[in-house]
């Protein structure tokens, strides 16, 4: 229950690899604390067993929970106990979940299966579908290599965010838009960006207002995604670093993304985030395809003694490869900046497919 005893409310962001879903979120939740006094908790999703999100979740100083190996389809069980979890630590106004970029089908596996098996415990806001205004205008002009999950994605969607909105001109949003109406018209659009806030005060409206998701999932077979999703290898891993002199996390992170674009073509680069924090700064960076983005900077850019590292890496690469080549960019970033690193976690693989724990569709 929320702090009013009331049903707490629910706001999935769904939306492809590298869209903005947790700058948006975190951005979301501080506005709402700021300037609705509302409590907002987050839960994180990923394949492997290591996410940045947390990590910079965590930083910005909201309670996070995780579902790690699978989508929140197929852990949904894990889902709702980590939802419970968050609701008997602080009682949130609002969770927002933010399933993995690779997910379908959420309307039938995710949002039906709350609606109908826990409506006294949750309150559930329309699906949100965050779209990446750059890639969006890419796949408009034929450039872009998105597939089957992304078209499917928007589809769901009641409300679609444009991200980074101020990264495209009038024209091209209007492009943007039309395409937009013209895939799923019912749909609500809203313009956002990470830089200027735009249009936050209407999202937050939305996500704190009486509306509920009504949209009934028609559900499409599971098999038609597994082999856009097996295109991709997930690398992550985790550091303890160490250092005598003072770092400089900004350059540090900048030059490690660098050097992932270096290595493969642009449209392979689904998303690669790295995350830097030490008892007194923290750092996050994100890389699609060939645009880099600073998603935040806590305190100063730069530290001093032990600090931590996170890297998540969705490359179009066979896991082996995508491994060997993030292994020796590590070190070699780390001889640069004379780091002494102790790595705790590692792993890298191409997801499996996956059932959902609950399917419910029309």
């Amino acid at each position: 229950m929320s702090s009013d005893g009331g049903p707490t409310r629910f706001l999935i962001l769904g939306g492809f690899l590298g869209a903005g879903k947790t700058t948006l979120a975190v951005n979301l939740a501080k506005a709402m604390k700021d300037q609705h006094d509302r409590s907002v908790a987050i839960i994180t999703n990923d394949q492997g067993d290591v996410l940045v999100d947390t990590e910079y979740t965590k930083d910005s100083g909201f309670n996070v929970q995780e579902v790690l190996g699978g989508c929140f389809c197929a852990n949904f069980d894990e889902f709702v106990h980590n939802a419970r979890s968050l609701v008997s630590m602080g009682r949130p106004d609002v969770i927002i979940a933010e399933p993995i970029g690779t997910s379908t089908n959420i309307l039938a596996s995710v949002v039906a299966p709350l609606k109908s098996l826990y409506p006294d415990e949750f309150d559930v806001a329309p699906l949100c579908v965050v779209v990446d205004c750059l890639r969006a205008l890419s796949h408009l002009d034929g450039g872009g290599s998105e597939g089957l999950i992304p078209s499917h994605q928007l589809k769901e969607a009641e409300v679609v965010i444009l991200s980074k909105a101020d990264r495209v001109n009038q024209d091209q949003m209007s492009r943007i838009r039309e395409e937009i109406v013209r895939t799923v018209p019912e749909a609500d659009i809203i313009e956002t960006s990470s830089l200027d806030l735009r249009n936050m005060g209407a999202i937050m409206d939305m996500a704190l207002s009486d509306r509920k998701s009504d949209k009934l999932p028609v559900g499409d077979e599971n098999k038609r995604f597994a082999f856009e999703k097996a295109r991709l290898g997930w690398y992550s891993s985790t550091y303890r670093i160490r250092s005598g002199d003072r770092v400089d996390m900004y350059s540090l992170i900048t030059e490690t993304m660098k050097a992932v674009a270096q290595e493969y073509e642009p449209r392979s680069i689904a998303h690669v985030k790295m995350v830097l924090s030490s008892e007194s700064a923290a750092a996050k960076m994100s890389l699609v395809q060939e645009s880099m983005q600073v998603d935040g900077i806590h305190g100063s850019r730069y530290f001093t003694g032990e600090g931590r590292m996170v890297l998540n890496a969705r490359v179009e690469s066979p896991p082996v490869k995508l491994e060997t080549v993030m292994r020796r960019i590590v070190a070699e970033m780390a001889e640069k900046h004379s780091l002494d690193l102790e790595n705790e976690t590692e792993s890298c693989f191409s997801p499996r497919p996956e059932s959902p724990s609950h399917y419910l569709f029309e």
